[in-house]
């Protein structure tokens, strides 16, 4: 009995630290189901990582989908407009041009930094494209946050442009190392100067979207 109970504990610590992060606040399209109880449970909503590093950059040639799926996966893919988890409900509403807070959590930190894009959704009926996200700075001014080692619930304040508005615009979330300014992957890898270093070369990718309104 105290054999099977070890397993079983190791199994559940082992798809715990297995997952890795999202955006929760907005809430992102995957993880609805927290918010609202009518939803379908997913339990690995803090797992999308483009399929993993072999096949994002293997399979995929680095591809990645838009809102964190295996790029390989047949469109919609199950984060993107009109996929799985991608059915029109807003979870955020937003002033132009305003600062506004969103929260992430990390269930395992691998340092890096976190980085932040939008995606005006012209057809509501189609997915959204990697070529419709823009790039948000954050209210400091700068193009991501670096994640520390103590690192685990994250608030950012992210600057909206100015002159936007849209019934339907994709928040995105975007997690990814530094390469040689931390280490995200606990792995050997090529550095740009053609030196080899743990945390260098392709890394582990974490991505969620939520379906915002902007007035």
């Amino acid at each position: 009995m105290a054999v099977k109970l070890t397993l079983v504990l190791a199994a559940v610590y082992l798809h715990q630290v297995s997952g890795h992060g999202m955006m929760l606040s907005p809430t992102n399209r995957a993880s609805l189901w927290r918010i609202y109880s009518a939803l379908s449970p997913n339990y690995e909503d803090n797992e999308y990582f483009c399929g993993g590093v072999q096949a994002q950059y293997e399979q995929n040639g680095g591809n990645c989908g838009p809102c964190g799926d295996n790029y390989a996966d047949p469109q919609p893919r199950s984060n993107e407009n009109t996929g799985t988890y991608g059915i029109g409900i807003i979870s955020g509403v937003y002033t132009e041009g305003s600062v506004i807070n969103v929260s992430s959590t990390l269930t395992a930190n691998h340092l890096g930094s976190i980085s932040y894009s939008i995606c005006v959704l012209k057809d509501p009926s189609l997915p959204e494209t990697e070529d419709c996200f823009q790039a948000l700075k954050l209210a400091d001014g700068s193009d991501s946050f670096p994640v520390s080692v103590t690192d685990f619930q994250i608030e950012n304040a992210v600057q909206l442009p100015e002159n936007l508005t849209c019934e339907r615009c994709v928040l995105r979330w975007h997690y990814r190392c530094d390469l040689r300014l931390v280490v995200c992957r606990n792995s050997w890898g090529t550095c740009e100067d053609g030196t080899g270093a743990i945390g260098c070369g392709d890394q582990e990718i974490f991505r969620s979207c939520a379906d915002i309104l902007i007035v």
